[in-house]
C-alpha cells in the first residue's frame, strides 16, 4: 500500500498544470465531457444497410422511413420496484413532483412530454417519455429529475429499462412454484426482467 501511496503521490505532482480542475484544459473536458453531455453518434453502417437490403425485407419505397425509424432514440422508460408500500410512495413523489416540474416545459426547443404510464403495465410502475438520456443528462431545467432518477436507480427502488425487456416477465407471470419458467427467463432475459418477476409480491 505505500508503494501505491507513493506512486499515486508522484503522478498527481507530474500533472500538467492545464489539467487541474478549473484550468484551461479542464475546463475543455468539463464542457465536453459533463455539461455538454456526450458527442453525436453518427448512425450510419454501410454493412448494416448492405445487409439488410440484401434480405429485401423492406419494400424499396420504404427504405428511407425504414432507415429514419433505426435512427429515432428510444424513449426514456423506467419501472418502479420494490415492495407495493414503498412502489406506492415512489409513484406519489414521481406524479406529484417531478412529473408536474415538466408540464409546459421545453428542452432545445423541444416540448418536454410529461411521463405517461405505459397501459399495458399494471398499477401505473411503468412509465414513458420521450426525453432522451442525452436530454435528461444535460438539460438545466432537469437536473433535479435526472438526479432523482439517478439516486432511485442507485437505491434499487426504480430500473431504467427498455420496455420491450419488460414484456417476458408479465407473459411468464413467475409464481414461487414456477421454477423451470424462472430458469428459462434467467437463461432468456436481461438481469433487469429476471428481477422483475422474482419481486416480492404484496
Amino acid at each position: 500500500m505505500g508503494r501505491r501511496s507513493r506512486g499515486r503521490r508522484l503522478q498527481q505532482q507530474q500533472r500538467p498544470e492545464d489539467a487541474e480542475d478549473g484550468a484551461e484544459g479542464g475546463g475543455k473536458r468539463g464542457e465536453a465531457g459533463w455539461e455538454g453531455g456526450y458527442p453525436e453518434i453518427v448512425k450510419e453502417n454501410k454493412l448494416f444497410e448492405h445487409y439488410y437490403q440484401e434480405l429485401k425485407i423492406v419494400p424499396e419505397g420504404e427504405w428511407g422511413q425504414f432507415m429514419d425509424a433505426l435512427r429515432e432514440p428510444l424513449p426514456a422508460t423506467l419501472r418502479i420496484t420494490g415492495y407495493k408500500s414503498h412502489a406506492k410512495e415512489i409513484l406519489h413523489c414521481l406524479k406529484n413532483k417531478y412529473f408536474k416540474e415538466l408540464e409546459d416545459l421545453e428542452v432545445d426547443g423541444q416540448k418536454v412530454e410529461v411521463p405517461q404510464p405505459l397501459s399495458w403495465y399494471p398499477e401505473e410502475l411503468a412509465w414513458h417519455t420521450n426525453l432522451s438520456r442525452k436530454i435528461l443528462r444535460k438539460s438545466p431545467q432537469l437536473e433535479k429529475f435526472h438526479q432523482f432518477l439517478v439516486s432511485e436507480t442507485e437505491s434499487g427502488n426504480i430500473s431504467r429499462q427498455e420496455a420491450v425487456s419488460m414484456i417476458p416477465p408479465l407473459l411468464l407471470n413467475v409464481r414461487p412454484h414456477h421454477k423451470r419458467d424462472l430458469l428459462l427467463l434467467m437463461m432468456w432475459t436481461t438481469s433487469a426482467a429476471t428481477c422483475s418477476s422474482i419481486k416480492p409480491r404484496g
